[in-house]
């Protein structure tokens, strides 16, 4: 079979290898969608740790090709793959905060990953989706989970004002649950695409990020605020658009060893709470039921659908302007 590996020295390259067994324990599914993330992009660089050599591609799904007993699906069936193995007996998992298990064991970071035809998985990382369900949308599961994080964290009761900072998947994800939890929402990027798609999918505005500190200026802060985009210049924007008492939701992903100037005096002053989001604890199968249920809107997300060979030139570009998701079909 084919896949996409980053070797030890940061290059990709598709290459053979050995189809996966089925081994005690572990579903065997045939990749039919697994997304592109900023994550695979920092990986690539050398800029988040990760194996090397490895499979990458953690946001996937496909369909069940074997099965072992306690699997829970069947042969045939849609599924999704939660990526982040952990142990399920320490303190951590036992607190429902699974995504600092010591032995946290990621799916395409630190093990052969869905940038590939065939993989196993084991039994308890495997999600079934409704029959009716696209293949494509099965890569949409893990960020969706993620951005279920961020909105736990942020506790929305209805009524708030909300910023989204970032229009790529995560920022319009993040758009649409803030919507669907009563907030009004603002979609906060340069990109006029991106905006106007925000819109489309339920939120009241697209704006640049100095229109929107201007409305800030001229009309108050907004009670949350998400940072979606994982830059350094948004992680200080999304604190001048949060009104004092206000939230700020961390769930873009900079670069390891990015690093920013702060004054404590305005935390302390405006009262702010900023709250990183990490992973998808305990949120995978959420992600899931709203996806099989068509909640959540995917298909105008999915930017372009591409093979493994087209891969390695994805990641070592910068995001086209207006891509939200490149979605990979291991098939192609």
């Amino acid at each position: 079979m084919r896949a996409l590996l980053l070797d030890d020295h940061g290059d990709l390259a598709v290459v053979g290898r050995q189809e996966p067994g089925t081994l005690p324990g572990t579903t065997v599914v045939r990749v039919t969608g697994c997304g592109l993330c900023g994550t695979d992009r920092h990986i690539t660089r050398g800029e988040y740790p990760a194996k090397r050599p490895v499979v990458l591609g953690h946001e996937f799904g496909g369909i069940v090709q074997a099965t072992t007993p306690g699997s829970g699906v069947q042969v045939g069936d849609l599924v999704s793959v939660d990526p982040n193995i952990t142990c399920g007996r320490c303190t951590d998992c036992q607190a429902g905060r699974t995504a600092f298990c010591p032995e946290l064991t990621a799916i395409g970071v630190d093990i052969d990953g869905g940038l590939s035809e065939l993989i196993g998985a084991p039994n308890t990382q495997i999600h079934r989706l409704d029959a009716h369900v696209s293949p494509l949308h099965a890569a949409f599961a893990e960020p969706l989970a993620c951005c279920l994080r961020g909105m736990d964290l942020a506790g929305l009761s209805g009524g708030e004002r909300v910023a989204v900072l970032g229009g790529g998947v995560m920022g319009q994800l993040v758009a649409q649950l803030a919507r669907l939890a009563g907030a009004e929402v603002v979609m906060v990027t340069r990109n006029a695409t991106r905006q106007n798609l925000a819109v489309d999918l339920g939120a009241r505005s697209g704006v640049s990020l100095d229109v929107a500190e201007q409305v800030v200026a001229n009309s108050g802060g907004f009670d949350t605020v998400f940072e979606c985009a994982g830059s350094t210049q948004t992680f200080l924007g999304a604190q001048r658009l949060a009104r004092r008492g206000g939230s700020v939701i961390v769930l873009g992903l900079t670069a390891q060893d990015d690093v920013v100037p702060m004054r404590p005096f305005d935390l302390v002053v405006q009262e702010l709470r900023i709250v990183g989001s990490f992973l998808n604890p305990l949120t995978h199968a959420r992600a899931c039921t709203l996806i099989s249920s068509g909640t959540v809107v995917l298909d105008p997300l999915i930017s372009r659908v591409i093979g493994l060979a087209e891969v390695p030139a994805a990641l070592r570009a910068e995001a086209a302007p207006g891509e939200v998701k490149i979605v990979v079909d291991p098939s192609q």
